[in-house]
């Protein structure tokens, strides 16, 4: 094989020249200089050892590398210590060689941010001379960190709009009142709450789709569509009678306009009979069934603190697979790290007949724990008082995350609502490793990321300072 043929299987191309000798044959030293310049943000001229002889680059963001000091100096004493490994592979891709793929490596700058710089070794045939031409990744590595800020940012809008659809879909659900979401033109049902499916005899996931002139009686479907078609044009709300088609049951029917996607849509409203709204008032007040649906776990106790009912959500919350198991047993069984925390909750309920916010732990029966926060009162029931408690997750355990610089102050917050949940001697532990944290960040940021400074100022050795590293994930602190 010919040493152009091996140049060219060395870096895997696609196509080559057809007659590089005419191309390139009179260009001069001066000019095949420039033509490397040209194609590289820097070029490092490299010894078989891997030391610098000599390097040209473009790009003003080297000038902060200290680049006149390299020469003479091995090319992996230039770059981050994370980053050695890279260099060190592609050297002896090179001495074997064979040419890898082109790798990323971060030249530190004192005070400011690494340079992320692509390489890719060349090494010309039939001679010893070993280029690594570079490429400045910088803007791109600002666009990757500008694209996960954007993505973290529209998780949160996404989680605060979770959150709203689940109360909007909590209240529609819970009112006693029949409501149907219309489509003002075509006059079709987009959603149902509970009480419309009862009314209408369907479950209101099949009444989607359904006309609701056809849920009427037949006498008064002309007037009803009629009205419908007014309050959509017009914009006004409007009232009518009717009896409903599966039952003849004579309602009083609201018509209200809204708008949504750019037209008027009709939210439509049905009050039946009085008597048949005070019997349903009285269903709904039986134990916890206005409260079932809700996405919080709920609870309702004795005063001695005894589980009396609860909810599907709560089930979750505790990993049991049914209520017997739950009723006629103390809360502390689950809620509370300890039996302190149902002890003051319970405490304040009885002297204040409320408690909001109170952050405490649910445990599973499978193990684990999650963070929650109780709301709770006191409510009559069976004339005699009973609790009511509300139980969420910890919203402080779930704010967004923020990008945050490496070398960011930590601070050990919150460590007092943690008294009581979690043992002092835990505590002090993660108090401590806390500082450590941030002492070994201040001595980085102090001594530019160089890690043998960082340990003699931390009086550390090198190899306890590594460990310390790798032990709280600073291994790349200060890369971009």
């Amino acid at each position: 094989m010919t040493a152009r043929a091996e140049a060219s299987a060395a870096v895997d191309l696609v196509r080559e020249f057809d007659d590089p000798d005419i191309l390139f044959g009179s260009i001069g030293e001066n000019d095949i200089v420039r033509l490397l310049q040209s194609g590289a943000d820097i070029l490092l001229a490299l010894s078989d050892e891997g030391r610098i002889r000599d390097l040209t680059y473009r790009d003003p963001a080297f000038d902060g590398c200290g680049t006149d000091g390299w020469i003479g100096e091995s090319w992996g004493d230039v770059v981050t210590s994370e980053t050695k490994p890279k260099v060190a592979s592609m050297l002896d891709d090179a001495a074997a060689e064979r040419i890898g793929p082109a790798r990323q490596v971060n030249h530190p700058v004192a005070g400011g941010e690494d340079v992320p710089v692509r390489y890719r070794l060349v090494k010309l045939p039939d001679s010893e001379r070993l280029f690594a031409v570079g490429e400045n990744m910088s803007d791109l590595a600002r666009a990757q960190s500008r694209l996960v800020q954007a993505q973290m940012e529209l998780e949160a809008d996404y989680r605060k709009l979770r959150d709203k659809e689940a109360r909007y879909r909590t209240v529609f659900q819970m009112a006693g009142r029949a409501v149907l979401v219309v489509d003002g033109a075509s006059q079709t049902i987009m959603d149902a709450n509970r009480s419309a499916g009862t009314l209408l005899g369907k479950d209101p996931r099949k009444l989607i789709g359904e006309s609701v002139p056809n849920l009427l009686d037949r006498t008064s479907r002309k007037e009803g569509v009629q009205i419908m078609t007014e309050a959509h044009y017009q914009g006004s709300a409007k009232n009518f009678q009717s009896r409903i088609a599966v039952d003849g049951q004579e309602c009083v029917i609201s018509v209200e306009p809204f708008r949504e996607n750019g037209q008027n849509n009709l939210l439509i409203k049905f009050d039946q009979d009085s008597t048949v709204i005070a019997a349903n008032d009285s269903h709904e007040t039986d134990g916890l069934h206005i409260l079932r649906n809700l996405p919080e776990g709920v609870v309702l106790l004795d005063v001695q603190g005894n589980v009396l009912a609860v909810n599907e959500q709560f089930l979750d919350l505790v990993q049991v697979l049914n209520k017997d198991r739950l009723i006629g047993r103390h809360l502390n069984n689950w809620v509370g790290a300890s039996s302190v925390d149902t002890q003051v909750l319970l405490s304040k309920l009885k002297k204040e007949s409320r408690a909001n916010g109170f952050a405490t732990v649910v445990r599973g029966e499978a193990g684990g724990f999650n963070d929650v926060v109780v709301s709770a009162a006191s409510v009559g029931g069976g004339g005699q008082a009973q609790f009511i408690l509300i139980i969420s997750a910890d919203s402080r355990r779930n704010t967004p995350i923020t990008a945050k610089p490496y070398g960011a102050d930590a601070k050990p917050d919150g460590i007092s609502e943690l008294v009581g949940r979690v043992p002092m001697k835990e505590l002090i532990r993660d108090s401590v490793d806390v500082i450590e944290k941030m002492c070994i960040e201040a001595a980085l940021n102090q001594t530019g990321n160089n890690r043998a400074s960082a340990a003699d100022l931390l009086g550390l050795s090198r190899q306890s300072l590594y460990i310390k590293l790798k032990r709280y994930g600073l291994e790349d602190f200060g890369d971009t």
